[in-house]
Formats: C-alpha cells, structure tokens, sequence
C-alpha cells in the first residue's frame, strides 16, 4: 500500500531507524548470502553485473566480486554524485560508463536493509538506486542476512522499484 507522502516519508525513516540497528547484530564479513546467489542460474551465461563493495555488517560482497572476476564477468561498481545519481565504474579498468552505465548490467545486486514479500526493499534513504534501478531490465537481487526479510509491507513511495529476488545465507526467495 502505497501511504501519503508526509506519513510515508517518517514511518519510512523509523523504519530504516529500526532495520539499522537491528543490522548491527549481524555478522561482518559473512559471505554465505554473495555464495548462494554465485549458483543461481542467472549467472551461468552473466557477462556483466552491477555490484557494490559492501562495508560494515553488510552481507559481504568481497568474495563475490572476486569470483566474478575471475570468471572475467565485468563488473560495474557506483559511485555517488552530488544529486545522489548515482554513475556506473568498471571494477577493474576504472572506466566510467556514467549514469546509464547501469544498463548495461544482465544482474544488478543491489544493497537493501531489508525486503518485504512483494519484492519492495528498504535501502539508506537517497533514492539513488530507486532511480537508477529504472534504468535496468536486467534482473535485480538483493543479499541480506537471515531474518532481515521484513514480515508484511514495508512502507512504500511512488517511484520505489521491486526487485526480482533476495538472497541470504540459507535461502532464495524469488518475487517476480
């Protein structure tokens, strides 16, 4: 249910408030959700993927990333600009692809503080990957940590954007 703007934009924040915190009692490092989603069939045939580095109690994406490219998949890495757009750098040549780099990805791995059943996620605040997630067709996954898959909805804007599947250590759960 998509709520009022004013009401929405304070239980979002209390929301995120509450999945931060909850996110500090997870583990650092842990790359069993980055593992799980290496098998999946997507990637069998992924010649470029958009991911990011994470940091702190993230689910790691380290490993991840060094898989990838050792399979020599491309991958593109975010960097943040003043208007909170977000453009596109290849990992390992430093060449940027700019704002529409993202769509050049078959698989984007996006970060999340949660996801509820639809497939709507809950990320920093900022809104730069609601709108640069508009700019993929590709498929669209999130890695989180056991029990952060948030029971019921999550409180949701206009211009959010789904994603395809979550991923944790022990699970897929697939949306859409």
């Amino acid at each position: 249910m998509i709520t009022p703007y004013a009401d929405h934009v304070e239980e979002k924040s209390q929301t995120r408030r509450v999945l931060r915190n909850l996110r500090k009692l997870a583990p650092e490092g842990d790359e069993r959700a980055s593992s799980l989603l290496l098998e999946q069939v997507e990637f069998a045939q992924v010649k470029v993927v958009a991911s990011y580095t994470s940091y702190g109690n993230e689910p790691s994406t380290q490993g991840f990333n060094s898989t990838l490219l050792s399979r020599e998949v491309q991958i593109l890495l975010p960097h943040l600009l003043e208007d909170n757009s977000l453009e596109w750098v290849d990992f390992k040549t430093g060449k940027n692809f700019g704002v529409t780099g993202i769509s050049l990805a078959q698989i984007v791995v996006v970060p999340a503080l949660s996801v509820d059943e639809s497939g709507i996620r809950i990320g920093q605040g900022g809104g730069s990957y609601d709108r640069a997630l508009k700019l993929n067709s590709g498929w669209k996954v999130c890695l989180l940590h056991d029990g952060e898959i948030f029971e019921g909805k999550l409180p949701q804007e206009i211009h959010d954007q789904k994603v395809n599947a979550v991923v944790t250590p022990t699970k897929i759960f697939r949306f859409i």
